[in-house]
């Protein structure tokens, strides 16, 4: 746990330890929203969606049922694209080169649709095809695994999806929703839905406790990050077998630079291959022209994690890591 802020940085100003108060409710939220955006954005440029798309441009099956516009043998291949035993195709829908649809195989609630061309052996187009490799069920129990709020998926208009509490079957409009007598702050997010249009995933972020209202906002924001790695940890298996994918998918859900190391500082493990200086156990630390939040835990003894966080939403731009995939 992080134990205080700002003491590897010096003297801090005074508005820098105030009590985050009121805001933190807002903090918590800003963290778990960019959490859950980062989930969908791997799920539309993951490694997993690269080597999909080339399954489907590369299936000869289905670009030959396309060209001859057999509605029946593109349906076939379609659904041995989606139904295979190990690839994880979860919606494939297949135009012809007018953009009428030839066949559209699988679920009915999907999110994060991805768009591809289709052609023939001399490189002409014959068509086109959006797919998927998420639904929203399983974007919900991504954002349980690694963040634990409950969130709803609302889809033109009614619930589509949900964990974690009974939602109202219709989207509510207040900025608040009260239930088992929780009343918990409403966070919207826009995503985009398969095969077009738009759908809305509602977090539900539960009244922080006195004690963390009382935390400057920076560290308000350092520990919700830290406490997303550690549900990562009982999510991914056993830390101490693979240092570099833990950290590898922390920074992903993240956006955190992510650094293993051992008590004598010696390195296990880099999110960005990077290898900074000694880092402190928590406050700030600069590198590179930027200030980070510090956030650090042994989750296996010896190992210490450390977090590097941008010091507020702002900072950390709108970039977004993506790589492979994980399902729910």
């Amino acid at each position: 746990m992080v134990a205080a802020f700002g003491a590897s940085a010096g003297p801090a100003p005074a508005v820098a330890n105030a009590a985050c108060g009121a805001a933190t409710a807002g903090v918590l939220g800003g963290v778990d929203a960019s959490v859950t955006t980062n989930i969908y954005s791997n799920e539309l440029g993951g490694k997993e969606v690269s080597d999909d798309l080339a399954l489907i441009t590369g299936s000869r099956r289905l670009v030959a049922a396309v060209a001859g516009h057999d509605l029946k043998a593109v349906h076939r291949a379609a659904s041995a694209l989606v139904y295979h035993p190990v690839w994880h195709i979860v919606a494939l829908r297949v135009l012809d080169a007018a953009g009428h649809v030839l066949a559209d195989v699988g679920g009915k609630f999907v999110i994060a649709p991805v768009s591809g061309v289709l052609r023939s052996a001399s490189g002409a187009q014959v068509g086109s095809f959006v797919m998927s490799v998420q639904d929203d069920a399983g974007v919900t129990k991504l954002e349980d695994h690694s963040v634990g709020d409950p969130i709803g998926i609302y889809y033109k208009g009614p619930l589509v999806a949900s964990l974690g509490a009974h939602f109202p079957r219709r989207a509510p409009t207040a900025t608040s929703l009260r239930i088992g007598g929780l009343s918990y702050r409403t966070v919207w997010l826009t995503y985009r839905a398969y095969p077009s249009g738009s759908l809305r995933a509602l977090l539900l972020v539960a009244p922080p406790a006195a004690a963390v209202a009382r935390e400057p906002c920076a560290l308000v924001r350092a520990n919700e990050f830290g406490r997303v790695a550690r549900r990562l940890t009982t999510l991914l298996g056993p830390i101490s077998q693979h240092y570099y994918g833990y950290s590898y998918w922390v920074h992903i859900y993240t956006g955190a630079r992510v650094f293993v190391r051992n008590p004598d500082g010696s390195q296990l493990a880099a999110s960005d291959g990077s290898t900074p200086p000694p880092l402190p156990q928590s406050g700030t630390f600069n590198d590179e022209n930027q200030s980070w939040l510090v956030y650090s835990f042994v989750p296996v003894p010896p190992a210490r994690v450390y977090l590097l966080v941008p010091a507020s939403a702002a900072a950390a731009g709108n970039a977004t890591a993506t790589g492979a995939t994980l399902h729910g």
